[in-house]
């Protein structure tokens, strides 16, 4: 496969350059340390011996740290950009192998539990085609993507616009790394700011020893961030000027008149405890102002290369320009984002403990972060909900980009039919969470509006079903679908096929498919200008067969009479007999088994008729539990 070998040879290359770039990190590490230890032994020496020379040499090697602290964090955050992309690129090599299914990130949270379309078809939670596509790792793009794949948005009239949009995203391979990447990095950042400060929050409170793990749901905790997010409004107020000015005037008077010998060098720890009491003294207020940075300055840059790399792009379908003209046309969002994140950059280096003191004690750095801050909220509300929004439309359109990506697709045909005459129409299609190395793929013309599918166990009926329902998801979301040829009226769909009790509530499985095909016919009843595709998996098989077959009988017959196509799995022959109220009769195809060497096999293809054999006993001595 094409990508394949693309991500492969890329690969190679960003390796090579996290290898430079390492010894880069290391280098600057070491440099960073001696100039530490070298400052801090030249003030003290030149404070303990009064020599002006060694005090001023420790201050500027003690800043020259400072700054490659700063150097240090920058090569850090390179190295993880790339680390990061490397792991964006296993993953597709992960989706084309089979080894998704192990990705944490399966949109399980967002999984209704009365969303019978997710969980019949696996759209939502583990093994999911959520779990195969997303690229999201912000909150509302995951949201985006899940609303979609459940059809809970309606994208009908726009499906020839997101099809193009998600063709050219197919095509931009490299742009949709750089992109999941930066998106992949916001999320590492803001989890370890929470992790940190849950950590800062617990020692605090007393409930964490030094040394002893953490434990309990990280995400119920209350972390920094989301207490400033109640205090947006909070400025910076006029008696903090003259506090500002004061700590780093009074530090730089002091540190003069000892170069000029005229006080002892003892009064710099003096100015400078009295510079933290002034900048620490009102931490909680200055807190407050900061809380945009707190919130998005640690991401705003990885925000910024997001919307640059969106910005400088050039984009030709129609959708995608849109996308595109929110950044471009938005005076200032693109500056807005860069200043916040270079108001980040400078705090950052506050979260070195040791460089944090030296800054507030000696140039009050605490105001001067809040000024900032207090200055880029008055004039940048709301640029960051603007931000998520173009993030989260781009990563719901190119999470359905890796569809086409990884599998063989095409463009569906989405008819607008008031009824199901037409019929389903397909050639070669598949199912794409299947390994494409194994899946087999089927021809089907179905235009009754009864059809019967009977078949052998483990045949491949259920999976059909999913095939056909899948794919049509794909089409009705503006996604290229897995096959050749696919040509649908758009409906509204039901299945019944993981069919659950529930116990608390009284509901046996029985009576809950009861009520999944009651959904359907009152639907159906109601004379819908949509028509309905209702996908039924062993009907009523959650009671006795007699009352399974009087009850699939009279169930069917009334379904198929409204405006709707019916497709029901059954082991239950008799019902290949039926006739709708208007005299049709079912349309009828199987699977079936066969034997090679003495073993059961399948070719899971689809074949008119009803089915003539049966395997149930074969299955049993496969499982040891028959043996003649």
């Amino acid at each position: 496969m094409e990508i394949k070998n693309v991500i492969i040879e890329s690969k190679k290359a960003i390796e090579e350059e996290r290898m430079k770039l390492d010894k880069t990190f290391s280098f600057i590490a070491v440099l960073r340390l001696v100039s530490f230890l070298a400052g801090l032994v030249l003030f003290f020496i030149g404070i303990g011996e009064s020599k002006s020379l060694f005090i001023a040499l420790g201050i500027i090697l003690l800043f020259a740290f400072l700054v490659l602290i700063r150097f240090h964090g920058v090569t850090g955050e390179k190295l993880q950009a790339l680390k990061v992309k490397t792991e964006v690129m296993d993953r597709y090599l992960k989706r084309i192998s089979g080894e998704w299914r192990y990705f944490t990130s399966d949109g399980s949270e967002y999984l209704d539990r009365k969303d019978n379309l997710s969980h019949d078809l696996d759209l939502l939670g583990k093994n999911s085609l959520f779990q195969l596509s997303s690229i999201a790792h912000t909150g509302e793009g995951r949201k985006k993507l899940a609303e979609t794949l459940s059809l809970k948005v309606n994208h009908i009239d726009e499906i020839d616009k997101r099809y193009d949009a998600i063709n050219e995203l197919m095509q931009k391979k490299d742009f949709l790394f750089d992109f999941e990447s930066y998106s992949e990095l916001i999320l590492e950042k803001k989890e370890k700011e929470r992790k940190k400060q849950l950590e800062i929050e617990k020692l605090e409170s007393g409930e964490l020893e030094s040394g002893e793990p953490e434990s309990g749901d990280a995400g119920s905790q209350v972390t920094k961030e989301e207490k400033s997010v109640s205090n947006k409004e909070a400025y910076f107020a006029f008696w903090m000027y003259p506090l500002m000015l004061i700590v780093p005037i009074m530090n730089i008077a002091c540190i003069t008149m000892v170069l000029m010998g005229n006080v002892s060098p003892s009064r710099i720890l003096v100015t400078f405890i009295i510079g933290l009491v002034l900048t620490w003294g009102p931490k909680t207020i200055l807190d407050n102002i900061i809380s945009p940075v707190y919130k998005y300055g640690s991401v705003a840059d990885d925000y910024y290369r997001m919307l640059s790399l969106l910005a400088n792009m050039e984009f030709d379908t129609e959708m995608l320009k849109n996308i595109h003209d929110k950044v471009t046309s938005r005076h200032g969002l693109l500056a807005a984002v860069k200043s916040l994140g270079r108001i980040g950059s400078f705090n950052n280096i506050s979260f070195n403990p040791l460089a944090h003191m030296v800054l507030a004690g000696f140039l009050g750095w605490d105001y001067i972060i809040a000024l900032l801050a207090s200055n880029w909220s008055q004039k940048n509300k709301n640029v960051f909900e603007d931000c998520l929004d173009v993030v989260s439309d781009i990563e719901e359109l190119g999470s359905l980009a890796v569809i086409p990506m990884i599998r063989e697709t095409s463009k569906p045909e989405i008819r607008r039919d008031k009824d199901m005459t037409g019929g389903l129409i397909m050639e070669g299609i598949y199912h794409p969470m299947i390994n494409p190395a194994t899946v087999i793929s089927n021809d089907s013309a179905l235009s009754e509006s009864l059809t019967i599918i009977t078949g052998s166990n483990m045949s491949g009926k259920t999976t059909f079903l999913r095939t056909i329902a899948i794919n049509m998801v794909l089409g009705f979301v503006g996604c290229g679908v897995c096959a050749k040829k696919f040509s649908v009226p758009y409906a509204r769909l039901f299945t019944s096929m993981r069919v659950m009790d529930d116990v608390a509530g009284g509901i046996s499985t029985f009576y809950a498919e009861i009520l999944r095909i009651k959904e359907m016919a009152e639907y159906v009843e109601s004379d819908p200008e949509i028509p309905a595709l209702c996908l039924i998996d062993e009907i009523f098989k959650g009671t006795n067969s007699a009352d399974r077959i009087v009850g699939s009988q009279e169930a069917l017959k009334k379904l198929s009479a409204g405006n709707a196509m019916i497709i029901v799995t059954t082991h239950d022959f008799e019902l290949c007999d039926l006739k709708t109220t208007s005299g049709k009769n079912a349309d009828n195809y199987h699977f079936e088994e066969y034997y090679q060497d003495d073993e059961l096999r399948f070719d899971y293809k689809i074949k008119s008729g009803r089915c003539t054999t049966r395997n149930a006993m074969a299955i049993l001595k496969m499982a040891g539990l028959v043996h003649n």
